[in-house]
């Protein structure tokens, strides 16, 4: 920037744009081939997030789903291709780093419908 007077400046600015993490958990889904809600998936935008981890638990505490990939979801069965598992709640843990490095974890219920 030049003054009028001739004399010269500089200015600089670091300007951090962060994009904005979001992820929602369903509460339930309907696994029973209607194409409606049949696998329970989150949604968001999850630019930038690094270590995703979902996973599904029965009421008995045994792992029945997990994945590290957040556009993969659970279809009802164990572990996606075992036995359909039975109508009732899960309990569903997903954790995943922020872009700024901060641990998030979201903790919910998947209502499995027949």
């Amino acid at each position: 920037v030049t003054h009028p007077s001739g004399c010269k400046d500089t200015a600089t600015q670091v300007i951090d744009i962060v994009p904005k993490v979001t992820y929602f958990l369903p509460n339930a889904f309907s696994p029973n081939d209607d194409s409606v809600n049949d696998i329970f998936l989150g949604k968001g935008y999850l630019e930038g997030v690094r270590g995703f981890e979902m996973s599904i638990w029965n009421r008995w505490g045994e792992n029945i789903f997990s994945t590290s990939d957040p556009l993969e979801g659970w279809n009802g069965r164990k572990h996606n291709t075992g036995n359909p598992a039975p109508e009732g709640v899960y309990v569903c843990l997903v954790r995943y780093t922020s872009p700024r490095g901060e641990p998030i974890e979201i903790k919910g219920f998947a209502t499995l419908i027949r």
